[in-house]
């Protein structure tokens, strides 16, 4: 059963052949790092959690948590199927916070350096 982090990152590990040294390459850690995360002695980074979501292609909410569907939804179409059925005041909330990840896109250094060329 796959109820847990630890069991999700080593099916995820196993499903896709890598080695505990091969994921850590990949997602610039060391093969121990991954070992403590597989055995459930520390988790991850939120930008690590994010790297390895991203490396297998599954959502970061389900790796982490185990919460929604593993699948990534974030076509813009299936977005837009998803947002049809929220409230007014959800709708609210999720523009609040697209306009904060704007300001933060805004703020970072690679937008800084985009902006000078």
């Amino acid at each position: 059963m796959v109820d847990q982090f630890a069991d999700r990152l080593r099916a995820l590990r196993a499903e896709h052949g890598f080695s505990l040294r091969a994921l850590a390459k990949l997602v610039g850690v060391t093969a121990n790092a991954v070992l403590r995360w597989e055995k459930a002695e520390v988790t991850p980074t939120r930008d690590k959690m994010i790297e390895l979501a991203e490396t297998f292609d599954v959502e970061p909410g389900w790796l982490a948590w185990g919460l929604g569907d593993r699948n990534p939804r974030t076509s813009a179409e299936s977005l837009g199927k998803r947002l049809e059925g929220c409230s007014k005041a959800e709708l609210n909330a999720l523009a609040t916070m697209l306009d904060a990840f704007q300001v933060e896109r805004e703020q970072s250094p690679a937008a800084k350096v985009r902006k000078k060329a």
